[in-house]
């Protein structure tokens, strides 16, 4: 069976890895955990645009969404700087 078909069953659970964490600066008022210059460049954008810290927040946690989802769905080895990620 394929990935897809067991996440949505519900017999293969994505992996927790990664999170995201308010720090005190205004832009960007969010970013990973360990730094992922992409991400953070892209939060950073994001705040200087005049959007909520909120829609910040949002934006984040979608990303780390999305990222967990793909380490779930890709090949074990394209990721692995991910599974270096705190929880």
């Amino acid at each position: 069976m394929d990935v897809r078909a067991e996440l949505v069953e519900g017999r293969r659970a994505i992996p927790r890895l990664g999170r995201l964490v308010e720090v005190n600066r205004a832009h960007p008022p969010y970013a990973t955990g360990a730094e992922v210059k992409p991400v953070t460049a892209f939060l950073r954008d994001l705040a200087l645009g005049d959007s909520s810290p909120l829609t910040c927040r949002s934006y984040g946690y979608g990303m780390l969404r999305w990222f967990r989802l793909l380490l779930c769905t890709l090949q074990p080895d394209g990721l692995s700087c991910l599974r270096r990620l705190p929880a």
